[in-house]
């Protein structure tokens, strides 16, 4: 699913820990594309590619 800029998303860190937040910013395309994802808890940035990302919220 191409999930877009402003979306809420569960998705899993890098510690393959389960997260939550918004969508910051998206770079490329299907399965190759990476989001900026603010994490809604320690409201820092992280790059979370298109495989990590769960569901929309």
């Amino acid at each position: 699913m191409p999930y877009k800029q402003g979306q809420r998303v569960q998705y899993r860190n890098e510690q393959g820990q389960q997260a939550q937040g918004k969508i910051e910013r998206t770079e490329g395309q299907g399965q190759q594309s990476r989001h900026t994802v603010m994490n809604e808890k320690t409201h820092q940035t992280e790059q979370v590619p298109e495989n990590q990302i769960e569901r929309e919220l």
